[in-house]
């Protein structure tokens, strides 16, 4: 993926995101949330001028994600934390999480919200979004960038 051009790289996550998930209350293309919305959210993080945010989940100021095409932003309260591609290696679900959720909820996977992300460095960040199919297509997205991160 990264030799695609950075609008490549938006069109190849969002035909993933569209395909494996799609969009919920909360969670959608970053371009297809209010002008405000993005505005704030990119107030919280630099982006680089070849740099595009493609994905988004914003449940409110103080709870939102962003996909770029260079990194993972989780923002939660005051505390912001900005991920490169290159520091990902893999997206997934904890065991226990899921086994708990699998066994106690009749939605099942769809019930899933939990997701967390495991750096080359073996740091595992945990990130809450919304369950249902914008989960499933966001961690196919995450999957997605781990794999083919550079490096």
């Amino acid at each position: 993926m990264t030799s695609l051009s950075p609008q490549g790289k938006v069109d190849r996550l969002l035909r993933v995101f569209e395909r494996t998930g799609g969009e919920g209350q909360w969670t959608r293309a970053f371009e297809r949330f209010p002008d405000a919305l993005r505005t704030r959210m990119l107030e919280h993080v630099p982006i680089a001028l070849d740099e595009r945010p493609v994905l988004a989940h914003f449940e409110n100021e103080s709870r939102w994600t962003l996909i770029t095409t260079d990194k993972v932003i989780i923002h939660r309260d005051e505390h912001t934390r900005s991920l490169a591609w290159t520091e990902l290696a893999d997206a997934t679900v904890d065991t226990g999480y899921a086994s708990a959720m699998l066994g106690s909820h009749p939605r099942g996977k769809l019930a899933l919200s939990q997701l967390t992300l495991v750096c080359v460095s073996g740091e595992r960040v945990a990130v809450e979004l919304e369950a249902g199919p914008p989960f499933i297509g966001l961690w196919n997205v995450l999957k997605t960038v781990g794999s083919l991160r550079p490096g």
